[in-house]
């Protein structure tokens, strides 16, 4: 995936499996100092629809329904929270990729996606 479809050129993919609607990542923003900024965040969505909920201070929490083909665009990652809460009802598994432009060295972004994720699942 690339400028084609979405107007900018990644280097780093991350691929997030949720078993079932059991699965979920607490509330985080992608602000890790190895992240181009200036590009959006892509995530393309397969499997089972699982909500996203963003939420941002003042502002009304938005529920985003993660389709299967979807493509979710975000940007302003310093200043939204992003979230998959459970969903017990939903029984079948999801995959995410999510498409970043970092920075850094490779290892570095690994070790800190190691921790984003240890840390998000609290």
């Amino acid at each position: 995936m690339g400028r084609r479809k979405t107007g900018f050129e990644y280097n780093f993919v991350l691929l997030n499996f949720y078993e079932s609607g059991h699965a979920k990542i607490g509330a985080h923003k992608d602000d890790k100092p190895s992240l181009d900024q200036t590009v959006d965040i892509a995530t393309l969505s397969f499997g089972a629809c699982r909500d996203m909920i963003f939420s941002k201070k003042g502002c009304k929490s938005v529920r985003q329904a993660l389709e299967t083909g979807s493509l979710l665009l975000m940007h302003d990652q310093k200043e939204w929270t992003h979230a998959i809460p459970p969903q017990p009802c939903v029984k079948e598994p999801h995959i995410s990729l999510t498409f970043r432009r970092v920075w850094s060295s490779l290892q570095q972004s690994l070790d800190e996606m190691e921790t984003w994720l240890f840390d998000s699942t609290m």
